[in-house]
């Protein structure tokens, strides 16, 4: 788990660096919501397998939740 923890630390840095409305930052958005969701974790070890892999982690949306405050349900690989 110490890599995903790790990984998970060098996105949420290089957010930082780009700052906001990059796509560096919106994913280290994606990264922390996705922590509070399901735990470290879940989040250390789908990073793992995201960064084997190829993948990144993506929040869905319920089909019926897509109204500007919807909140995710879910956290995939993609």
């Amino acid at each position: 788990m110490g890599k995903g923890k790790d990984l998970f630390g060098k996105y949420n840095d290089i957010g930082k660096e780009k700052g906001p409305g990059s796509e560096e930052y919106e994913y280290s958005c994606i990264l922390f919501q996705a922590l509070l969701m399901v735990g470290e974790r879940k989040v250390f070890e789908m990073l793992e397998e995201a960064d084997e892999t190829g993948k990144k982690l993506q929040l869905e949306y319920a089909d019926h939740h897509k109204e500007a405050n919807a909140s995710p349900n879910v956290v995939v690989l993609v």
